[in-house]
């Protein structure tokens, strides 16, 4: 996953035919060592925020099967060598895949590796699990089994933390009943402009267990986090089931002035003859053409945020913030205003799975920079509709 929110002081879709098209997705392929070209067993291949992975056998080849639509960065780790990451279309896959790995000690040749804070976790600790872990409900439940792995930079000059990780971070939410190994690449609280980034690659488990309230809970437990939430979001945008999902949006348009353009076309300071012209319609004029060119007005159609190309890309642009509006009072849930803003003002991908494409782009404030964090975070092959096993 990859993320960025900002600090809180600033921040039914899925259904059988959703699952049986899952069936039909099978991707296979086998992963060798670059350097000597042998197969490489027991290596992680998984699609980054989902439940579907798996490793190499012992000839190293791999089948990943079962998985719903949609686009997906695939990830292959091994201890000792460089992810490799790609990005799978389920739409389009391919036959085969030929995978080799780089050592991590030829990529890092060229680096420094950077000193880090012994004490790390006792000073900047707190304030990690602040932002990753979050402070909902759920957080509480949810537990980093090898905190040492974590390690802390703090970089006084730019006033920001930096918090890496050696291996996979073990996470276990008892609260949704996953078991989650997170390949932490950077986690970045910047407290200059209050805004925490933190980006990695999650694969999803679930958590085991006989008793069937409890499995019942985590079903409740797990509806209640996607309900409202940014993929939630994102799947309805999709299918273009935006209020019919229970949201309400708002952003703002570029509307033309049209008393500016009709002044334009009959005026133009230092070329019109004004002689003829009554004095108070040449200030009339005047003013008219000090005003800008577009007002910004406030709408509230999902339609406006969606353009769907040739290829069936569906891509979302907006300007300013987006103000995002939901609750389901029969579920328990308050009516909570999110928003989110493209950072570079650059258009983004969405797709069916409530992915969006580039993850960086985007910045949750309101209510999203508080619930958008591990406790809360589901699979993107998640369905509401499903049970627990």
């Amino acid at each position: 996953m990859k993320k960025v929110l900002s600090f809180p002081i600033a921040l039914l879709f899925c259904l059988s035919s959703f699952i049986a098209a899952a069936q039909t997705n099978v991707l296979t392929g086998i992963v060798r060592d670059s350097a000597t070209g042998k197969p490489l067993p027991g290596v992680s291949v998984f699609f980054n925020s989902t439940s579907r992975g798996t490793v190499t056998r012992p000839d190293g080849t791999f089948i990943l099967q079962g998985f719903p639509p949609g686009r997906y960065e695939m990830i292959v780790s091994a201890i000792g060598y460089a992810n490799y990451i790609t990005e799978i279309n389920s739409h389009h896959l391919p036959a085969s895949m030929n995978i080799t790995l780089h050592t991590e000690a030829a990529e890092l040749a060229a680096i420094t590796v950077e000193p880090y804070l012994k004490d790390g976790w006792k000073k900047y600790g707190k304030t990690f699990l602040q932002y990753f872990i979050g402070t909902t409900a759920n957080a509480s439940s949810c537990t980093i089994k090898n905190k040492d792995v974590l390690r802390f930079h703090f970089y006084l000059k730019s006033n920001k933390l930096s918090v890496t990780a050696v291996e996979p971070l073990l996470i276990e939410n008892k609260a949704l009943g996953y078991e989650l190994e997170y390949r932490l690449d950077r986690f970045v609280c910047d407290f200059a402009s209050n805004i925490v980034s933190y980006y990695g690659y999650p694969l999803f488990r679930d958590m085991k267990t006989d008793d069937d309230l409890k499995k019942k809970k985590w079903e409740n437990n797990r509806q209640l986090a996607y309900m409202g939430s940014a993929m939630h979001f994102m799947r309805s945008l999709y299918n273009q089931k935006v209020r019919e999902e229970g949201f309400l949006v708002k952003y703002k348009i570029p509307v033309p002035n049209v008393e500016k353009q009709r002044v334009k076309g009959i005026y133009t300071p230092n070329v019109t003859k004004s002689d003829s012209i009554p004095m108070d319609s040449l200030h009339h004029y005047w003013n008219v053409l000090r005003e800008p060119d577009y007002y910004w007005q406030e709408v509230g159609d999902p339609s406006g945020l969606l353009t769907i190309l040739q290829d069936n890309t569906h891509v979302l642009f907006f300007n300013g913030d987006l103000t995002v509006i939901y609750g389901n009072p029969k579920r328990g849930i308050a009516y909570s205003e999110s928003s989110i803003r493209l950072m570079n003002q650059q258009p983004i991908a969405i797709d069916e799975n409530g992915s969006y494409f580039p993850q960086k782009e985007v910045l949750n404030l309101q209510s999203w920079s508080i619930t958008e964090n591990m406790s809360n975070l589901l699979p993107r092959d998640y369905d509401i509709n499903s049970t627990i096993p």
